[in-house]
């Protein structure tokens, strides 16, 4: 899935240092860290179904840093 990170218009804002993706199939109790490579995070979904919660967090060197969670972000597997 494709992964950016921009800044909020105005910001004061340095290079981005660090852009970390994570997934949790148990609805955020536990985390795993996802590569994220060329601009895309590579989630592999477990056997079965269920769903994905996702967590981004990304930092600049100014100092500014910003974590997102989003907790059933989506399903996969048969329906």
């Amino acid at each position: 899935m494709p992964v950016t990170a921009s800044p909020n218009p105005g910001a004061q804002v340095g290079r981005l240092r660090e852009l970390a993706v994570e997934a949790s199939y148990d609805d955020g109790a536990t985390w795993n860290r996802v590569p994220v490579r060329d601009g895309a995070a590579r989630v592999r979904h477990p056997a079965g179904a269920g769903f994905v919660s996702l967590r981004a967090t990304a930092a600049d060197g100014a100092g500014n840093t910003v974590r997102q969670t989003v907790v059933r972000a989506y399903r996969y597997g048969p329906a």
